[in-house]
């Protein structure tokens, strides 16, 4: 091309962000025919749009010489120029096809990229976009001298000047900047108290130096304490000079510096959009793969919010996504029979408030049953069955939080393992944020997701306790107060304070934290009000300091799992204080009991013992592979070879759980597990299918027999084997 290295490589990386954009905006517009456009002038608009932006990729990635993606790009244009013709019409099968050509073009890009070959068969693909095996042949079509108007041209230009493009990596290098500024700043603002206390110090040494001057003197000692007198007069003027000076410039550095953060927050905002584009084309696909029929509405999409927490929303939204159209939303016939419409409504609405973005996700489907959560967490031992007489609803619910639940009868590539929601709540609280769900059996289920605007410099309250400083978030205060002993009563065994006339539950900081604390509590005592949604816990510590401007900053492995810290600060004297988590505190309160005595009493009751596991397979390399890996972990491994020796090993031994082959001699996988199903002695045995039968309708067949989890060797680790045999054993 002739072109500078340098120069070529940045037009790439400019194109593949374009290429992003327009193929997000054709995935957009297909699914919007999809679901039928019902004005035509709107219609004829967005085939329009598309064909543009087909258009638009093939000139780019041509002049670059990405000839696979220009060779795409131009097939999917000269469809849609058959289209704007009427010469094919738009049917299911045309969508399926433009969708899977937008994704191989992002392949394509990723591949010229990394200088790989392309990972998909483009010969097929051209034959397919040439033919379409649509049931309908498109006719080849001549669009390259279509123009776009002269108005548009020049509206589109226009909208180039009113933006540029900012390289992420030089915003996270300005934002790093920004908070080592506003570090600097707070050392300036705690070295400036310094030194109004030494100017305090400096008048109270002068009224007592006055004091001495009064006293009776000799000649010389008058004269010595006179020239004394001088000097701190002098130096007290100083002091003073430069108390002043510095507090006209911290006002000024404090000014500029707030100026200066809220642009930095306006450029690192982007809108939500630009992430839930992409979940319209997740559901869709989703429930094509499960044979229902779904619809998400997207509310509130214009709102703008931080990059950082942006980017950690995705998979939290996902796996949300993923659970109400998997666990939630029934299928067709099912939603005919309970007098639903045949399809399924995910509503996804965004507001901003307070600083704060709050996100619900609701579905219209089946809702939770509480009953069926509690009988699965007694039956995996996360409770036990005295603790559950004593929990309400609302903490049962909560269960399907922890790592490891899940309520689907066969774990898949779609439920996720059960870790879903468990991985939802751990990043959401990594953004000090907080998630929450509601559910009506029968009607659907709603979570709420809770997470800051931006992730940047906040004010915290500065807090002693157990010799050590913490700062708890302002946000997540409601109230500081200071009590007499006396004012504390006990509520149903446990200690309580009395708040606008109602009880809040009392602990200790320390308590909380697992901290050694020798110094007894006093007869006043200082308390912070922290809040979670409605739920609030009033905490003693030792000293409430006062307000301090933080910069949290995330910890670093192996820190990053702490409980009930969400980073750390430095103040003015270069000292590294916890931030604490509030949400996390007030969640330890709430399970602690139940915690402490599901854990004593399993101690008691339960010996220690190794599960034992059967592994079959009639290959030897997968068999070794499977026993290392289960044996790695402690865990008895007995092997066999088909089915029947396995059927004869079960007959005669106990154990814990089977993983089996599917394709195997004298008794495949299938016929194994559903003798081992069916059987009376072996029914409740778990078993897991580890297979390279990777199609639907196989694991439709393995949910058949019974099996309670399905697992494609081509996308098996270590990993995901040995989480499934922790949950299920």
């Amino acid at each position: 091309m002739g072109l500078d290295p340098e120069l070529l490589k940045q037009l790439i990386h400019t194109f593949k962000a374009e290429l992003e954009e327009q193929g997000q905006f054709i995935t957009t517009g297909l699914l919007q025919l999809e679901k039928g456009i019902q004005d035509n002038e709107e219609r004829e608009k967005t085939i329009t749009s598309i064909f543009r932006a087909a258009h638009n990729i093939k000139g780019s990635s041509r002049s670059l010489g990405i000839n696979s993606v220009g060779e795409i790009s131009h097939h999917i244009e000269s469809l849609f120029s058959s289209i704007q013709k009427k010469t094919i019409e738009i049917n299911p099968s045309l969508i399926d096809l433009c969708l899977e050509a937008v994704d191989k073009m992002q392949s394509a890009m990723n591949s010229f990229v990394d200088q790989a070959p392309l990972d998909f068969d483009f010969n097929e693909l051209i034959d397919k976009l040439n033919k379409g095996q649509l049931g309908k042949k498109l006719e080849p079509s001549s669009s390259e001298n279509k123009q776009d108007s002269p108005t548009e041209q020049a509206r589109e230009l226009k909208n180039q000047h009113n933006s540029i493009r900012v390289s992420i990596n030089n915003m996270d290098h300005i934002s790093a900047l920004m908070e080592e500024m506003q570090v600097n700043k707070i050392a300036i603002d705690y070295h400036y108290s310094e030194l109004e206390k030494l100017t305090t110090k400096i008048k109270q040494f002068q009224k007592i130096w006055d004091q001495i001057l009064s006293f009776p003197k000799n000649s010389n000692e008058q004269a010595l304490y006179h020239t004394g007198e001088d000097y701190f007069i002098e130096i007290s003027n100083d002091a003073n000079h430069l108390y002043k000076n510095m507090r006209s410039r911290i006002n000024e550095l404090s000014r500029l510096s707030n100026s200066l953060q809220n642009e930095i927050r306006l450029l690192r905002l982007v809108p939500i959009a630009n992430l839930l584009c992409t979940m319209p084309r997740y559901v869709r696909d989703l429930s094509h793969t499960l044979n229902k029929k779904v619809e998400l509405i997207i509310q509130g999409d214009e709102v703008k919010i931080d990059k950082m927490v942006l980017e950690k929303l995705k998979d939290p939204l996902i796996h949300i996504l993923r659970n109400c159209i998997d666990h939630g939303i029934e299928t067709e016939e099912l939603r005919r029979s309970k007098g639903k419409p045949e399809i399924g409504k995910l509503l996804l609405r965004v507001k901003e408030e307070n600083n704060r973005i709050h996100i619900t996700i609701s579905d219209d489907g089946a809702g939770i049953d509480i009953k069926k959560i509690a009988e699965i967490a007694v039956s995996k031992n996360m409770i036990s069955p005295s603790e559950l007489k004593i929990m309400s609803d609302k903490q049962i619910l909560d269960l399907i939080f922890k790592p490891g639940f899940s309520s689907k009868e066969i774990i898949t590539h779609i439920s996720g393992r059960g870790i879903g929601l468990d991985i939802v709540k751990t990043n959401i609280t990594n953004l000090n944020g907080q998630v929450t769900i509601e559910t009506q059996q029968g009607k659907g289920t709603t979570f709420d997701l809770d997470v800051p605007l931006t992730l940047s410099s906040e004010y915290g309250l500065l807090v002693t306790d157990a010799n050590q400083l913490f700062v708890i978030s302002i946000n997540a205060i409601e109230r500081v107060l200071i009590l007499s002993a006396n004012e504390i009563f006990n509520v149903e065994g446990h200690q309580a304070i009395m708040l606008n006339d109602h009880p809040i539950p009392l602990y200790s900081l320390a308590n909380i934290l697992h901290l050694e604390k020798a110094t007894p509590l006093s007869d006043r005592l200082s308390i912070v009000i922290i809040k979670k949604g409605w739920h609030l816990i009033a905490v003693v510590v030792d000293e409430i300091i006062g307000e301090r401007e933080i910069v949290i900053k995330p910890l670093q492995d192996p820190l990053t799992h702490i409980a009930c810290v969400a980073g750390g600060t430095l103040l003015g004297g270069n000292q590294v204080i916890p931030v604490l988590n509030a949400h996390e505190l007030i969640n330890i309160t709430l399970h602690t009991t139940i915690t402490h005595r599901m854990a004593a009493q399993e101690k008691i009751s339960k010996p220690e013992q190794r599960p034992h596991i059967l592994v079959v397979d009639d290959s030897i390399t997968t068999r070794s592979l499977e026993k290392n890996i289960l044996e790695s972990k402690h865990y008895q491994v007995t092997v066999a070879v088909n089915g029947k020796e396995a059927w004869d090993l079960l007959q005669k031994q106990s154990f814990s759980l089977m993983i089996t082959d599917v394709n195997m001699p004298i008794m495949d996988g299938f016929t194994l597990t559903e003798q081992v199903k069916t059987s009376e002695k072996l029914h409740d045995l778990p078993v897991i299918i580890v297979t390279s039968l990777g199609s639907d309708a196989e694991k439709k067949r393995g949910i058949e027999v019974g099996a309670d989890a399905y697992v494609v060797k081509s996308e098996f680790e270590s990993g995901t084997l040995l989480e499934i045999v922790e949950q299920l054993v």
